[in-house]
């Protein structure tokens, strides 16, 4: 049972780096319609196969280089993000 819930995690690992670059390639085919002024199909859907196609490679070779653990907990472990930069101003004010 824990073997098929640490699967589970990693595929959805895989998928949160695989699906990014695919909302991006939808939001660049989405603002192409916009600017032509017309909605194309064909072409969000280039934008978003070549967006899925980037991330297919980028969450394959994240997954072999460094690991897609590693990479998740470098992102959510930074100090910009979770605020530890701002933990020394904290104790020099209280």
């Amino acid at each position: 049972m824990l073997k098929f819930v640490a699967g589970f995690v990693h595929v959805l690992l895989w998928l949160k780096v695989a699906v990014s670059p695919m909302l991006i390639g939808a939001f660049v085919g989405a603002l192409t319609c916009v600017v032509r002024d017309e909605v194309s199909l064909p072409i969000i859907a280039i934008c978003t196969g070549l967006g899925l196609i980037v991330g297919i490679v980028w969450a394959e070779k994240t997954r072999r280089t460094i690991g897609l653990s590693n990479f998740h907990g470098r992102l959510i472990g930074h100090p910009e993000i979770d605020g530890a930069s701002g933990m020394g101003d904290r104790k020099n004010s209280e």
